[in-house]
């Protein structure tokens, strides 16, 4: 047995005691109950180097060590290889190939067996987290944290949740999991100070769906840029265990490649980056998580642009008749909310009255202002001008109005028996008398054919005349268009051309041909078996 004594101050009365002790094994310090206590053992120095404390002895406690041993200038040599060979940071346990050190030095007086590893569990199942300590002691004091949050100490319960129980090995048992037990689990044993950290997986589907921009949680709101702010990015995450996947939607249509690229929109996986901030950005985008299990969740953003005013859509052109009243439309988008919206003839700035009706409202999600120009004459056949000004700038757009039809615009389009069919759509108040539609390949000039026109090409109601026509091409790529004349003349302008890319009918030949083939194939395997069955029959 070895021998030993214990020195120690007590901190709340500030006097000093002297304990005897009849054996013990290392030299240690600790605090118990506000108490400082300082634990000296004779020892040899191999003894000393393997259990030596991170602060060594006050010289007060070593001189009572030298005395048990005799004094001598053996202590000055012991004391010179006093060694710190005991870490005392709080490190989890060391890896192992399993999730328990094997083979334990029985020397030692405490250790922490469990190592850093992962459990995966189900939804509602009851999963138990180890802390296996070789040879506890009386002062041995175990604490389980999730993440920085306490629950046990020893016994001693720390949280509220009844699903927790503490088994006699110092295990962690969790009953009824749930999707928000996902996470690192910490094991800490004191005065040994070791940790093990047991991170807890649990399977099941996508949840906690958050959109964020900078540090700021968006989800389900709305997040303001400007224009001149050039970057703009939004991040995207979901828990779960599978980690979901994360897919894009803008303005309710899938962020694919050719999609992305059209708009001006990088997708990084769960991050969404618009390097250059234009108004058209502005929208809902939808982030979708899934990973096979259960309904997949989702989260949306509403993205409002601050920018000068957009015009979104008007007419260049506006066919009517002297005597008619002829309404001209501008549709735009202003964040800031415009201050100004005008319509000009030249110079002038044109006001409610007799002659001009100005309305400002909505049209479906876009704002519209709406001229009405009535009872048109010959000098109100001129171009007229809405403006749109708000706190970052105006944006405005151009309308001619006249007595020419409109541009003749392809409304439907399919190809069958090796004809392109085309119907195409012209607003004239006035009679038409021609459609001329003009075509070229890749490289020749462009050919111009006739459709025929009557009166039952006009809608019953309005100036909108519908025209069809079909055309045969040779297999290849096209560009067509079309344009209109009627009693004033032809039409202000062209419609741009459009392109087609006619399909070869040989392919369709050959696929017909293999479907014969095929038939054919079929008829004779069908009069063999026949024949097969007819010979059996007779046979038995």
């Amino acid at each position: 047995m070895v021998a030993g004594r214990v020195r120690g101050s007590l901190n709340d009365i500030g006097s000093e005691v002297e304990i005897d002790v009849e054996r013990y094994e290392v030299v240690d310090e600790f605090t118990c109950l506000g108490t400082q206590i300082t634990y000296e053992n004779d020892v040899t120095r191999d003894e000393k180097r393997r259990y030596a404390s991170p602060q060594p002895a006050s010289s007060s406690s070593s001189s009572l060590s030298k005395e048990r041993r005799g004094g001598g200038g053996g202590g000055s040599a012991l004391e010179d290889d006093y060694e710190d060979d005991y870490d005392d940071d709080d490190e989890p346990s060391k890896e192992s190939a399993d999730n328990e050190i094997n083979n334990p030095n029985p020397s030692l007086a405490s250790q922490l067996l469990t190592r850093n590893h992962t459990i995966e569990t189900e939804l509602d199942d009851t999963v138990t987290l180890p802390c296996r300590i070789q040879n506890p002691e009386t002062n041995t004091i175990v604490m389980w944290y999730n993440t920085s949050s306490l629950l046990y100490v020893r016994t001693n319960n720390h949280t509220n949740d009844p699903r927790l129980s503490l088994g006699k090995d110092s295990s962690l048992t969790l009953r009824h999991v749930q999707a928000t037990d996902d996470s690192i689990y910490k094991c800490t044993v004191l005065p040994i100070q070791q940790s093990a950290f047991i991170t807890l997986k649990v399977r099941g589907p996508p949840y906690n769906i958050r959109i964020t921009h900078g540090n700021n949680d968006y989800t389900n709101r709305e997040v303001e840029i400007q224009q001149h702010d050039r970057k703009f990015i939004i991040h995207c995450h979901a828990s779960g265990f599978p980690t979901p996947s994360v897919t894009w939607s803008f303005r309710g249509k899938h962020l694919d490649d050719a999609y992305a690229k059209h708009t001006g929109i990088v997708i990084r996986k769960e991050f969404l980056e618009i390097h250059d901030v234009k108004a058209h950005h502005a929208g809902d985008y939808e982030c979708l998580a899934q990973n096979g299990i259960g309904e997949p969740v989702s989260a949306v953003v509403t993205v409002q642009i601050k920018s000068r005013p957009a015009i979104v859509k008007h007419v260049d052109y506006l066919n009517t008749a002297v005597g008619e009243n002829a309404e001209l439309v501008c549709l735009y988008h202003s964040n800031p909310e415009a201050r100004k919206v005008q319509w000009l003839r030249g110079d002038d700035t044109l006001h409610n009255g007799a002659k001009y009706s100005i309305v400002d409202d909505r049209h479906n999600h876009h704002q519209r202002t709406r001229l009405t120009v009535r009872n048109v004459d010959q000098k109100d056949l001129l171009a007229y001008v809405c403006k749109v000004e708000n706190a970052l700038g105006e944006s405005s757009a151009k309308t001619i109005l006249g007595l020419l039809p409109g541009a003749a615009h392809l409304v439907h389009s399919n190809f069958s028996n090796g004809l392109l069919h085309t119907v195409w759509r012209v607003r004239s108040a006035q009679p038409l008398s021609d459609l001329q539609i003009l075509y070229k390949g890749e490289n020749t000039k462009y050919t111009t054919i006739d459709a025929t026109i009557s009166e039952q090409n006009k809608e019953e109601s309005g100036d909108v005349w519908n025209i069809k026509r079909s055309l045969r091409l040779p297999e290849g790529e096209w560009f067509i268009t079309a344009r209109a004349r009627n009693t004033e003349g032809w039409a202000f302008s062209e419609t741009v051309p459009i392109q087609f890319q006619i399909p070869s009918e040989v392919s369709l030949e050959s696929h017909g041909l293999a479907e014969s083939g095929s038939s054919m194939v079929q008829s004779a395997s069908l009069g063999f078996c026949l024949l097969l069955f007819s010979l059996l029959c007779r046979l038995f």
